[in-house]
C-alpha cells in the first residue's frame, strides 16, 4: 500500500521524484506547459491505465512514488493523495507552468486574491517552483527551471492544456500579470477561441465554465493516433468515456477531433488527434508509430460504451457535482 499523502506534500514529493532524472536541455520561455502531475486517490490502478493505453514506462522512485517515461525520458509524476469524499474523486492533473520570476508571480498572485499553497522554494539543481491558487479556485505550479523537459510532446504525450474557469475576463487578467499570458481571439468556425500566448507562440486555451457547481482547473490533451480506437481501450481498461470525440476546427493547434476521458481513479484529460496536415510530417510519423501502444485484447463481454456520466469533485473548490456529460457546458471567447 503506497502512503497516501495531503495535496501540499504530494507536491513537494512529486517535485523531488522529477530532480534526479531531469536532463539538461533548451531554456524554456515563460508561459510553457512544463510538466504535468497526476494526484491519484488510487494511483496504482492510473498508473497501469496509463501504461496500457499509451505505452508509458510507469518506474517507481526511491522516495516511493511513481515517474512516467516516454522514450525513457521523464514525462510525468504520480502520487497517491488522500480519499478525502468517499461519494466523490478529488484525483487530478496539477500543471506546473514556466515563469521569468517566481517570486514575483507570487507576490503578482497574492495581490490578485490567489492562495499561496507553497512559496517560492529551491531544490538544488532543479529550479524554484510556488503552488498557487487561483482566484476562481484553479491550483497550478509556478516554475523557474534550471533543466528541460523539452516542451510540447508528440503522439501519447502533453499536445496542448485549458483553463476552465468562470471568470475568463479575471483570469486573462490575473494570468498576463502572473505569468505574462496574453489572450489571442482565434477564429474557430463560426466563433472564437481564446488562446493564451506568451514567448510568440500559442501555449494554451481559455473557456468559460457554465455552471457554478463545477471547480475551475487546468486540463491537459494527450495527443493521439487512433482516437476511436483509443477510446474502446479506455473502456476495456476500466476507464471512462465523458464525451465523444468532437470535431474542431482550430488550425493553430492542428487538432480535428477531441474527446474527454477519465482515468479510473478519476483524474480527467483530453485526447487529441492531430490533422492530416500534422500526420503528414515523418517526424510526427515517427513519434506516432514509437507511441502508439499494442491493443489490449478484448475481454470477454466487452463492447465500447461512450455514453456514460460519472460524479467527481475535488477539494479546491465546489464538487464537480452531476452527470458529466452536461459538465461540457462552455463557452468559448472572445475574452
Amino acid at each position: 500500500m503506497r502512503k497516501r499523502l495531503p495535496f501540499r506534500s504530494s507536491i513537494t514529493l512529486l517535485l523531488l521524484l522529477a530532480c534526479p532524472a531531469l536532463l539538461p536541455g533548451r531554456a524554456q520561455a515563460a508561459g510553457e506547459i512544463y510538466w504535468f502531475s497526476l494526484l491519484s486517490e488510487d494511483v496504482d490502478a492510473a498508473a497501469s491505465f496509463y501504461a496500457r493505453l499509451f505505452g508509458w514506462e510507469i518506474v517507481p522512485s526511491p522516495t516511493g512514488g511513481l515517474m512516467a517515461l516516454r522514450d525513457g525520458q521523464p514525462f510525468a509524476g504520480m502520487n497517491a493523495i488522500e480519499d478525502r469524499l468517499p461519494e466523490a474523486s478529488e484525483s487530478l492533473w496539477l500543471a506546473a507552468i514556466t515563469v521569468a520570476d517566481p517570486p514575483q508571480s507570487v507576490a503578482a498572485a497574492r495581490r490578485l486574491g490567489a492562495t499561496i499553497h507553497q512559496d517560492v522554494t529551491e531544490l538544488a539543481g532543479w529550479g524554484r517552483y510556488a503552488v498557487i491558487q487561483d482566484p476562481q479556485g484553479a491550483p497550478l505550479m509556478v516554475v523557474e527551471p534550471a533543466r528541460s523537459l523539452g516542451g510540447r510532446q508528440g503522439y501519447g504525450g502533453w499536445r496542448w492544456a485549458e483553463l476552465w474557469t468562470h471568470d475568463p475576463g479575471g483570469a486573462a487578467t490575473f494570468y498576463r500579470e502572473v505569468i505574462g499570458y496574453e489572450v489571442e481571439n482565434v477564429p474557430v468556425g463560426d466563433g472564437v477561441y481564446s488562446a493564451l500566448r506568451s514567448g510568440g507562440q500559442r501555449n494554451a486555451g481559455l473557456v468559460k465554465l457554465e455552471r457554478t457547481d463545477i471547480a475551475s482547473r487546468w486540463a491537459p490533451y494527450i495527443g493521439v493516433t487512433d482516437l476511436r480506437g483509443i477510446l474502446v481501450r479506455v473502456w476495456q481498461e476500466r476507464g471512462q468515456v465523458l464525451r465523444e470525440p468532437a470535431e474542431v476546427d482550430f488550425a493553430a493547434a492542428g487538432a480535428n477531433r477531441v474527446a474527454l476521458i477519465a482515468d479510473p481513479s478519476g483524474a480527467v484529460v483530453f485526447l487529441y488527434q492531430l490533422d492530416e496536415r500534422a500526420t503528414a510530417d515523418p517526424t510526427v510519423a515517427a513519434d506516432a508509430r514509437r507511441a502508439t501502444p499494442v491493443p489490449a485484447a478484448p475481454r470477454s463481454g466487452d463492447a465500447p460504451n461512450i455514453h456514460v456520466s460519472v460524479t467527481i469533485g475535488y477539494g479546491f473548490g465546489p464538487g464537480w457535482g452531476s452527470a458529466y456529460p452536461d459538465f461540457m457546458r462552455m463557452s468559448v471567447g472572445p475574452y
